[in-house]
């Protein structure tokens, strides 16, 4: 029997940063769909999903969640879409 991850335990994502791909952890708020982002023990700000006019949208607060907003919305996509039930 697989485990099932619970939706607000912390998981790893990859994105590339400066040619270098590189592991940041996600970890999910219990009360709201946010998810802050961490490089080790460096907080680099939250991220959340929105509905708009056109669909889905990633935001984000923080300078290096803006920088990195579109790799991180697609990577946190992936883990959600490909997720052990």
């Amino acid at each position: 029997m697989e485990n099932v991850a619970e939706d607000w335990e912390p998981f790893e994502i990859q994105v590339t940063i400066e040619g270098e791909v590189k592991p940041l952890l996600v970890i999910p708020d219990r009360e709201e769909p946010k998810y802050a982002i961490f490089d080790h023990h460096t907080s680099l700000g939250t991220v959340w999903q929105e509905s708009g006019k056109t669909g889905k949208i990633w935001c984000g607060e923080g300078v290096a969640v803006s920088a990195l907003l579109t790799q991180l919305g697609e990577q946190l996509e992936d883990y959600f879409n490909n997720k052990p039930i």
